[in-house]
């Protein structure tokens, strides 16, 4: 409760103060003549979240070749976007507002976009750092949103985000204020040579022959348990990816997925199978780019798949396919839970869809 009213009270001062610069500086809608220096503000914290931004990077760099691109970005989004070449400067975030506020108002940016959805603490910086066009999201849904960001956003040029449909497009349009929505929604990751490196050295170490192995990577966990398809049933397929199709199997997470990833194990029982939990992001980016084959649930290995173009399978429970991922094709597949509880999904339908990708890679 405490740190609810803190945060509302945070809200209203940025609020106040957005209001307060607004009788001096006007509005912040007119798209600016040129494009020198771009900002873009994303602070959630989840990989998979920020994969989804990652297109608007290349789009400015393509349409404004001679723009400067600057990230500011919280929790692992730096780790997820390093190696970029379209990004020229990232700014940590971990909630130094002022701090922040002050180094960008020194660059006097002429666009400025909230790849956050909602965000007041993000609009105020974005608002208040003096940049002469902001782009943030309005919700077509009735409805949607707190009082404060719904009078805030008329500051500042509004983009439509809709329910039910693929996100990377609506991240796009932010940018059209400078003419940069290019329409490629492609995800652009990259890890390091030393990252490569260590997944090769991996593979030696297991007997995996990279270039004729079936490199399976299973995804068991996810951020919330609810996505969570029951470990004893991806225990189950990967048994038959191991028996029917020779696979090398290793499974992929970070903190809580412990959990799924030792329950996965033990029922996989003499079937081997690496544990890669809590890897390194640059070497799991890596590891996932020379897979064969990505399995699991609706979380940030599914769309880290999408960026290196590598097959996946994605297990989706009581999410909505239709926002996160691309629509089904000959290599990348989606087995739903029609009554979105993900332990309703039986291991035939999934066994079904994977066969489909199988043929394919044949």
């Amino acid at each position: 409760m405490i740190n609810k009213l803190v945060i509302k009270l945070k809200n209203l001062w940025l609020f106040a103060l957005c209001l307060g610069y607004w009788i001096f500086r006007g509005s912040a809608k007119t798209a600016p003549d040129t494009v020198k220096r771009v900002l873009i503000f994303r602070s959630k914290p989840h990989v998979g979240d920020m994969v989804y931004v990652t297109p608007l990077f290349r789009a400015i760099k393509q349409t404004h070749p001679d723009a400067r691109v600057t990230l500011v970005g919280g929790g692992r989004v730096g780790e997820v976007v390093a190696g970029n070449p379209d990004i020229d400067e990232l700014i940590p975030y971990q909630g130094n507002f002022f701090a922040i506020l002050r180094r960008l108002r020194r660059e006097r940016f002429d666009f400025a976009c909230l790849a956050n959805l909602g965000s007041i603490e993000g609009l105020a910086l974005l608002y208040l750092s003096g940049a002469k066009c902001v782009s943030v999201f309005t919700w077509v849904e009735s409805g949607q949103g707190t009082w404060l960001y719904n009078r805030l956003k008329r500051l500042v040029v509004t983009k439509p985000f809709r329910l039910g449909v693929y996100v990377p497009p609506l991240y796009l349009a932010l940018l059209d204020p400078i003419g940069a929505n290019t329409r490629d929604v492609h995800f652009r990751l990259y890890y390091s040579d030393e990252a490569k490196n260590m997944v090769l050295q991996l593979f030696v170490e297991n007997n995996i022959d990279y270039q004729r192995d079936l490199i399976v990577g299973l995804a068991v966990g996810g951020s919330t348990e609810d996505r969570w398809w029951p470990a004893e049933r991806f225990a189950a397929l990967g048994k038959y990816l191991h028996e029917k199709h020779q696979a090398k199997l290793s499974l992929i997470g970070a903190g809580k997925d412990e959990k799924p990833i030792t329950d996965t194990l033990h029922h996989l029982g003499d079937t081997p199978a690496i544990s890669l939990l809590n890897q390194p992001l640059d070497e799991f980016k890596a590891f996932i780019a020379h897979s064969k084959l990505i399995i699991g649930n609706d979380s940030g290995p599914m769309v880290t798949a999408d960026a290196f173009d590598v097959p996946n399978l994605v297990l989706v429970g009581p999410t909505d396919e239709r926002e996160y991922h691309r629509p089904p094709g000959l290599l990348n597949r989606i087995a739903k839970a029609e009554d979105r509880n993900i332990n309703s999904l039986s291991l035939e339908k999934v066994q079904r869809e994977l066969d489909v990708i199988l043929s394919g890679l044949k």
